[in-house]
């Protein structure tokens, strides 16, 4: 019995540690933080919205998949160097392969996913970004989970003026 009790035990630590990760940049002063659960996307789903058009149901499809998102954006020096070592430590103990990077207007954005049911779907897309925006220091951690269909991720981040948005139309799974 003990040794089922230790294994459950390592067994559902990752999966405590993944959802506690950035959690604590939740309540911090200097950090602008939004999270959106699954419950916001099923309400939205429901929302009536004139689903006549194929675009429209696979957006609707989209978010109804969509477990959460998180976002966390900071300029403060502190803060930031602290949200890139947790960035660090996160990928290292995850299994999130990069699926690419992005230099260009003073930015350094990083994408990450993890493997879902297929080869067009994600269970985890990540983003971490550093630079300047309007001539600010930022970082920003970006979290998006459940199953994400790439091909029309795009367009949910764009809709939400998400940081990153313009180059998620780029990613592909390799």
């Amino acid at each position: 019995m003990k040794k089922l009790a230790i294994i459950l035990i390592l067994g559902l630590f990752p999966m405590v540690s993944q959802a506690q990760a950035f959690s604590k940049y939740e309540n911090m002063k200097d950090v602008d933080a939004m999270v959106m659960t699954s419950k916001m996307f099923k309400m939205l789903a429901k929302v009536d919205l004139s689903d006549d058009h194929p675009e429209t149901r696979q957006y609707l499809k989209l978010i109804e998949n969509l477990d959460e998102i998180k976002m966390f954006t900071s300029s403060t020096t502190s803060v930031r160097q602290q949200m890139e070592k947790d960035v660090e430590s996160y990928l290292s103990s995850n299994a999130l392969d990069q699926l690419m990077r992005v230099k260009e207007d003073g930015k350094n954005i990083r994408f990450y996913s993890k493997s879902g049911r297929n080869d067009s779907v994600v269970s985890e897309l990540f983003m971490f970004m550093e630079g300047q925006e309007k001539g600010k220091p930022i970082s920003i951690i970006l979290s998006i989970t459940g199953d994400i269909d790439l091909s029309q991720l795009s367009r949910l981040t764009s809709d939400l003026k998400i940081p990153g948005a313009e180059e998620l139309k780029n990613v592909k799974k390799n």
